[in-house]
């Protein structure tokens, strides 16, 4: 007779109880990290259950890349979606991912900067659209990558208009963020800090330097 592979403790099931999808997700990113996939992926469909955006999220990444469940991307698109709903902002960096590459037969540039946008929304709240400012808002330094996707869509002429002011803010932000990560020792970032130092060099952006670096002055 057939058992199950994963029993939930005692603390689990308190958990579930008292709706601490938290809990429940938390142990899933930890069984995730351990290469414990399958176990993973039942935490987080627990903690969805419960409403938890992050394990959407979570569980968007094991069906678009088949961790321990089979492969499905209108499922990883399905639980991203979701997850932009309750703002969650992995969920809208990926989905502008998606849209962005032709690796999943979905490229879509308005699509991708759209979500995009959403995710540097969600991380900023509606305020920022009232300012061209963006150099005081010292979170988007915490999602470098999202800050170089986005900036990359402002300075192409794609299909919104081309934004440099917002573009370099965005670069400035991506630039602090991965230096922060390769000095604390992630050098596989080293490739996109690269990336980043060139496009803040072109000149297009030599008008405005003036304007934009005196915000970030104090943040390196």
């Amino acid at each position: 007779m057939p058992t199950d592979k994963l029993r939930l403790t005692a603390t689990d099931l308190t958990a579930l109880t008292t709706c601490d999808d938290e809990y429940l997700l938390d142990k899933g990113a930890n069984l995730y990290t351990l290469g414990k996939y399958e176990q993973a992926v039942e935490y987080y469909h627990l903690a969805t259950t419960l409403g938890n955006a992050q394990a959407m999220a979570n569980l968007g990444y094991c069906y678009l890349y088949g961790r321990h469940i089979k492969q499905n991307l209108d499922l990883a698109l399905a639980y991203f979606k979701v997850a932009v709903l309750k703002e969650n902002i992995d969920a809208a960096y990926k989905l502008g991912d998606i849209y962005e590459s032709d690796k999943w037969g979905l490229q879509d540039d308005e699509l991708s900067e759209y979500y995009y946008h959403q995710a540097v929304s969600f991380i900023l709240g509606t305020e920022h659209e009232k300012s061209e400012l963006l150099g005081c808002y010292h979170k988007l330094q915490q999602y470098p990558s999202l800050c170089l996707a986005l900036a990359r869509k402002k300075i192409k002429n794609g299909i919104s208009l081309t934004d440099f002011s917002e573009a370099y803010q965005l670069l400035k932000h991506a630039e602090i963020g991965y230096l922060h990560e390769l000095n604390s020792g992630y050098d596989m970032y080293l490739k996109s800090y690269e990336r980043v130092k060139h496009l803040l060099a072109d000149q297009k952006f030599d008008l405005i330097r003036g304007k934009y670096d005196k915000l970030f002055i104090d943040e390196y």
